[in-house]
């Protein structure tokens, strides 16, 4: 195929911008010159080696022995999760595999800081100088790339796609300066009141303590009303009223007649609200085939995931771990939310009305801008009262526990963490020069940046979301993006009267967002305009899809944290 869109391309019969059914990409790879061809083979194989390693290094490792009192303040559902069959006959001792498992479920619920101190300073050894030599082959890979593309760096030729407000490296950084300078005051005051209690607060005891403030204890006991099997039913009905969709159950059927194991829930897709008369009554738009939890063969993904397997039917590979058997699987509103982003791309998939190579060329902060605002929307306190209840009696949760799923000022700190450090290393950091050790070294400052506490001699932020962030690319400012985008949606002017959730969940609010964003068949041609290799004489550069940001959405994003 390759072969034949390059004659086709040198011979003039393929224009790239104006011909439907080649994505961009590949148009470049067959244009490109055989050295350059190379060095994209190049990039692939550092990327899936880095990835590699940084699955390894994500996974448990060695084994650290605590007694019950070591582990005071852990939850006993969280410490079940490290008790096997063999070890329940040494009741008080449990055996802890250092890795990110331990680093999300004990250390921020541990009080005993000798206990938090020794996980985190075991699992940080295993990010050492052959996993960073294992990114720093990666960086250097993209940054021949990139200057073979005509780009300065990396994270230029990853953002042009995006919004002129982050179009390249710089553009980015300041957005994320803007966006810290409403964000610092939120974050100073939360860690000022946790060096109250602390004393000094050290890297390793942040996450306790950011526990103690942000409420994460409660988050818990919202967990209770939020049992899987149902809560996913209960989000796609809050989402197709947002939506104006009818999500209807499939009954469950063998693998012989579909092709899914029994673990994998199936649903028909409609267009038309899922109320009243009409209810369901629209066209097929589609399936969608949600696999809640991990299979046991392999390892598990590090993230969920949303595929386009075929035009109507879309594959969500959410990743769950299962529960025990017979045990009722509940999810947090970390894993609640999760869910309804990938429902929101999989609700776009479906209602997008181009071709998938039209799909694949949209720029990444229009890709995930409807999946970002299904996520935020259910963490709206309105909207949880929708989708939470209780795993037994079924009663909903009380208002005090309402605010818990939303963002608290540590969610964006850790983001911008996260972003800043992929960036940095995509744009002014010279690869080729560089070092295992100084290639952490300029990780460090990158998050510090962002971070109110000192870290720790042996941190390296790879070992957090900014190893997966690294993985993906440069380009992670594009959920920045989304983010302000879906705050500017949901604060939006409501009629008198008119409750907040009224107004999301209204068929005409729905009839809106279906009609300007997820029906909108959006120009695809702009990518072809925005890559030197591809850029024909005469070809001007299209604009983005989206209006510009408005002025007021940095400071609305962050002024109502919880």
């Amino acid at each position: 195929m390759q072969t034949a869109l390059r004659g086709a391309l040198l011979d003039g019969k393929v224009i790239p911008g104006t011909k439907n059914g080649i994505t961009a990409r590949m148009l470049m790879m067959c244009k490109v010159e055989a050295s350059t061809a190379d060095l994209l083979e190049k990039e692939l194989r550092a990327r899936n080696a880095f990835q590699r390693a940084l699955t390894q290094a994500f996974q448990d490792g060695e084994q650290l022995h605590f007694t019950e009192a070591e582990l005071a303040g852990v939850p006993e559902q969280f410490k079940k999760r490290f008790t096997g069959p063999l070890q329940r006959w040494q009741k008080g001792r449990f055996k802890i595999p250092v890795g990110r498992e331990a680093m999300n479920h004990i250390v921020p619920y541990c009080s005993v800081s000798s206990t938090r101190h020794q996980l985190f300073e075991a699992y940080y050894r295993r990010f050492g100088s052959d996993f960073h030599a294992s990114a720093l082959e990666l960086l250097r890979a993209r940054q021949q790339l990139a200057k073979q593309l005509g780009f300065r760096c990396w994270a230029d030729y990853e953002l042009r796609p995006l919004s002129e407000v982050a179009q390249d490296s710089h553009a980015a950084s300041k957005l994320f300066e803007d966006c810290w300078r409403h964000l610092e005051p939120a974050v100073a005051s939360a860690v000022q009141k946790m060096k109250g209690k602390a004393g000094v607060l050290q890297q390793p005891d942040e996450a306790y303590y950011w526990t103690l403030h942000g409420r994460a204890v409660e988050a818990l006991k919202l967990a209770e009303y939020l049992p899987a099997e149902q809560a996913l039913e209960r989000l796609v009905d809050v989402l197709g009223r947002a939506c104006n969709i009818t999500f209807r159950a499939l009954p469950a059927r063998s693998w012989w007649q579909t092709g899914w194991h029994s673990g994998v829930r199936c649903f028909e897709v409609l267009d038309g609200p899922p109320l009243g008369i009409a209810a369901g009554g629209g066209r097929c738009l589609g399936y969608v085939y949600v696999e809640l939890y991990g299979t046991w063969r392999g390892t598990r993904p590090l993230a969920p995931g949303a595929l386009l397997l075929a035009p109507g039917h879309v594959y969500l590979g959410l990743h769950l771990q299962a529960p025990s058997m017979g045990m009722t699987k509940l999810l947090t509103p970390e894993d609640a939310t999760m869910m309804a982003h990938e429902l929101g791309h999989a609700v776009h998939m479906l209602c997008f009305s181009g071709s998938a190579q039209e799909f694949q060329d949209l720029p990444l902060d229009l890709l995930e801008l409807p999946s970002t605002f299904a996520e935020v929307l259910a963490t709206k306190p309105e909207v949880v009262g929708e989708y939470a209840r209780h795993h037994q009696s079924g009663d909903g949760p009380p208002n005090s526990l309402l605010q818990v799923a939303q963002a608290n000022p540590n969610f964006f700190a850790q983001k911008l963490q996260s972003w800043n450090v992929s960036l940095g290393l995509h744009s002014d950091f010279d690869a080729f020069a560089a070092t295992p050790s100084e290639l952490q070294d300029r990780a460090v400052s990158l998050w510090q940046r962002y971070s109110k506490v000192a870290a720790s001699g042996s941190f390296s932020p790879l070992g957090e979301d900014a190893g997966g962030c690294l993985a993906l690319g440069a380009n992670q400012v594009a959920y920045l993006l989304c983010y302000l985008r879906t705050a500017t949606l949901l604060r939006g002017k409501s009629a008198q009267g008119k409750s907040a959730l009224k107004r999301w969940l209204s068929p005409d609010a729905a009839g809106k967002l279906r009609a300007q964003l997820l029906d909108q068949r959006f120009n695809s041609e702009r990518l072809a305009t925005l890559l030197p290799t591809l850029q024909e004489e005469g070809m001007s550069q299209l604009p983005h899809p989206l209006p510009p940001l408005p002025s007021e959405s940095k400071p609305g994003l962050f002024q109502n944290l919880r």
